[in-house]
């Protein structure tokens, strides 16, 4: 029974690495049954529609989606990395318009397990033990708020990070037209934008493209020479990290492919997954903030008048008015100071005066 088991268990192991060895490439037009392929951690989670949600418009969170096989980068006995070819669609919706965090990476690492990682600027992808951290990961991100920590060129950019999250090179979000001329492109506006990044083992270059389109652009955005031979092992995990910070975003993953044999597939972005809401309600909500904080001031305002207005008709009230005919025979009152001050003098002096005589 006991060898029977032994022989199933090394079956198993040998099915595995088989699997593991073969599968390099894979595509997903939206999520709803992809859960079996994919390891999530943190919060993140596949929505209704399909798409990934690595995280929600809540506060200092991380997300991490990752394909749930290795990727065998590194053929076997050669210390050299292939080419591979991915694309993907994302999305970023901010909890207030414009002002989101902290943004997303496609990153390849030696782990999926990256929970122990820090949110805002590290993006999900570093762990407390920053200055002994050692394992390698390459990652490409996209950053939507400005660390000045990290050099960040702007709050709105696209960097290659290589075992740091200072960039070894970046520029900001944007696609070029056929006409080389480049057109900017906001990551956090709540539109769905694909991505395309390319590397060629051969010519050690690395390109980076966007664009809002389903066709991929002839030009990239991004181009960086680098030997990627020493980042990765022989076997990496890759997938998606994200975080947020004071400011928060729910960032998205439409839909994904990858390649190591080849170019991947551009997504036909009608055919994804759509996002869960809407960025009109976004702006709904941060116009009904507006609106709410107008009408509390608006009221306090008001408010104030009021007692002001209180306040002072109270005070004229009290004041002593002079009549017409007290004019001509002089006043024949008293005010309350004049009574209490006689008062006080009867009972202090004038009282032993009286009983006296």
């Amino acid at each position: 029974m006991a060898q029977t088991f032994v022989f199933i268990w090394l079956l198993l192991i040998c099915f595995t690495n088989l699997v593991s060895s073969l599968t390099q490439d894979f595509s997903f037009v939206g999520f709803k049954r992809a859960a079996p392929n994919l390891i999530l951690t943190g919060v993140t989670e596949i929505a209704n529609t399909g798409a990934i949600r690595l995280t929600t418009d809540t506060q200092r969170v991380i997300g991490h989606a990752f394909y749930c096989l290795p990727i065998r980068f590194k053929p076997t006995g050669v210390n050299r990395a292939l080419s591979f070819s991915t694309s993907f669609a994302i999305a970023m919706v901010p909890e207030f318009v414009t002002l989101g965090g902290h943004g997303l990476a496609f990153a390849i690492t030696s782990t999926p397990d990256l929970r122990g990682s820090l949110p805002s600027q590290y993006l999900g992808l570093l762990n407390s033990n920053i200055v002994n951290f050692s394992s390698h990961f390459f990652a490409v991100e996209f950053d939507t708020v400005r660390d000045l920590e990290f050099e960040d060129i702007n709050d709105n950019h696209v960097g290659i990070d290589i075992n740091s999250m200072e960039s070894s090179s970046s520029t900001p979000a944007g696609y070029i037209l056929a006409n080389s001329t480049k057109k900017e492109l906001f990551l956090d506006g709540g539109r769905v934008i694909q991505a395309w990044i390319d590397y060629d083992s051969i010519k050690k270059m690395l390109d980076v493209k966007l664009s809002p389109f389903s066709e991929k652009p002839k030009l990239y955005l991004l181009s960086y020479i680098v030997d990627l031979s020493s980042v990765l092992g022989d076997e990496m995990y890759v997938g998606f990290s994200a975080s947020t910070g004071l400011l928060a975003s729910s960032h998205y993953i439409l839909g994904w492919n990858f390649n190591m044999s080849g170019e991947a597939w551009s997504l036909s972005l009608p055919s994804l997954p759509r996002i869960p809401g809407s960025i009109k309600k976004k702006k709904k909500k941060i116009s009904g903030l507006i609106l709410r904080v107008s009408l509390l001031c608006s009221l306090l305002i008001i408010a104030g008048l009021v007692v002001a207005s209180l306040f002072v008709g109270k005070k004229v009230k009290d004041e002593d008015r002079v009549e017409e005919w007290e004019l001509d025979f002089g006043p024949h009152r008293f005010s309350y100071r004049e009574l209490k001050e006689s008062y006080e003098w009867f009972w202090g002096q004038g009282a032993s005066w009286f009983w006296w005589i």
